[in-house]
């Protein structure tokens, strides 16, 4: 196989995998965005929220932004999270051996993390589209 046809067989399936093409969800996705806080204070750029259905469906995200917010998305062509009980989840994006969580968000990943020791769960509904998700 020449260079050339290496190169465009790559850069094909490169705009596939990025375009998010692949089967919609089977349910009804809702769109959801909202304002992330923790203690009363916006969680920073450099977070994620997950939302994990608790039938076990796949869990939708939302990377922290500016003041908190976040939107969520299911797959890279498909945003919001399937409607009813969900657990919150949130996770650190940085390389834990050189960008380790801000010290004083340590205690956020220790309760609301992927092992954390509490569970928060949200009803999401048909009608939601913008709330705010409130940490303590």
């Amino acid at each position: 196989m020449n260079r050339r046809v290496f190169l465009a067989s790559l850069a094909s399936a490169a705009v596939v995998a990025v375009s998010g093409c692949g089967p919609k969800a089977p349910y009804e996705l809702v769109p959801i965005s909202g304002v992330a806080t923790y203690q009363g204070k916006p969680i920073p750029t450099g977070f994620r929220v997950e939302f994990e259905p608790s039938d076990g469906s796949r869990p939708s995200f939302g990377q922290i932004q500016d003041g908190g917010k976040f939107e969520v998305v299911h797959t890279a062509s498909q945003k919001g999270v399937k409607a009813g009980t969900c657990k919150v989840k949130i996770y650190w994006n940085g390389n834990p051996e050189t960008d380790p969580v801000p010290e004083e968000y340590a205690e956020m990943i220790a309760k609301y993390g992927p092992t954390g020791t509490d569970v928060k769960e949200i009803e999401i509904a048909k009608k939601d589209n913008k709330f705010k998700l409130d940490l303590e």
